[in-house]
């Protein structure tokens, strides 16, 4: 339910080598029968570890906005705890994107004016942004980060699109499906760099190059990452799957969505730079999904179109 998504959406409060024995046995298993090093798979997991603690405020913030007995004041005095999220929230409740006409002051009228699940996703949002962007690094995280947010608006207006119950949910999936990039980006910035140019020079998806350098993929990190967090099984599933969705055995819909919305943001050149090679359009994840090539033009056009306040949320996300 809602409220499952308390410690979710993105805590990186981590110690998963709490977690490598259980989690990672069944991937262990696999990567035993392929003939791929486990003892570096392991290393790899464990060393996420040490990826920084988010504020516990997240998870107080994300619990309330799913309690029906929480009112807008309630929810807006747990944001208060963090001047800087607050801030931020403002921010982005003021920003382009919304296209409000008189400034919001108060992070209650925020809450009374967007509603409790958009307000949980903008804290979702800056949340995710402040904590995962520190770090030495020659990638282009910010990059990541626009290519992140695209991915979820789309996955967001296509749940939309085709009534599912929770469109949040694609939202969630897009912000979240390469949270294991940046994982490897904190832990292993010269090892990924290295993953990076090799998928460059072999002209392949960095995912392959991500299994020569560290035994494992970014879509593996990031859903062993959601089950430590206790997140929903579909959002888990998605950001393990959303290159292999035929393997989502639970939440094939959204899979299929969250792959779909990732493989639309480089045709309207909000991709970002990790791969060797371009994305194949995933014909059979449109066909599960039942969208017919107009839908999916017209989540193209609605995602080109938005590329100007995409870029204004991340100048806001950016700004101190």
């Amino acid at each position: 339910m809602e409220a499952g998504y308390r410690l979710a959406a993105i805590s990186l409060a981590i110690s998963l080598a709490h977690c490598v024995a259980g989690k990672l046995g069944v991937l262990v298993s696999r990567r035993v029968i392929l003939g791929l090093d486990t003892i570096r798979i392991e290393e790899t997991i464990k060393r996420i570890g040490q990826l920084p603690t988010l504020p516990t405020v997240l998870g107080k913030v994300l619990d309330a906005a799913g309690d029906p007995e929480t009112s807008a004041v309630d929810l807006g005095r747990h944001i208060a705890v963090d001047q800087s999220l607050s801030a931020t929230v403002l921010r982005l409740v003021n920003s382009a994107y919304y296209g409000f006409y008189r400034e919001i002051t108060s992070v209650p009228r925020a809450v009374v004016l967007l509603g409790f699940r958009e307000v949980r996703k903008l804290v979702l949002t800056a949340t995710a942004f402040q904590s995962l962007s520190g770090g030495d690094s020659g990638y282009d995280r910010v990059q990541l980060w626009r290519h992140s947010l695209a991915t979820a608006m789309a996955a967001e207006r296509g749940a939309r699109m085709l009534a599912m119950p929770l469109p949040g949910d694609g939202f969630t999936a897009g912000l979240l499906h390469d949270v294991g990039k940046v994982a490897f980006d904190l832990v292993y910035p010269e090892q990924f760099q290295r993953a990076v140019s090799l998928a460059h020079k072999n002209r392949s998806f960095v995912r392959d190059a991500e299994r020569e350098v560290f035994g494992i993929h970014h879509g593996e990190i990031g859903g062993l990452l959601g089950e430590h967090w206790n997140m929903p099984e579909p959002i888990v599933e998605s950001i393990r799957f959303h290159h292999e969705p035929s393997l989502s055995l639970k939440s094939a819909g959204l899979t299929n969505l969250t792959g779909l919305a990732d493989y639309l943001t480089y045709q309207v050149g909000m991709g970002e730079p990790s791969n060797g090679c371009e994305p194949e359009y995933p014909e059979t994840s449109a066909a599960a999904l039942g969208l017919t090539s107009e839908q999916v033009d017209e989540l193209r056009n609605h995602l080109e179109q938005s590329a100007d306040t995409i870029n204004d949320l991340l100048g806001v996300l950016g700004s101190r």
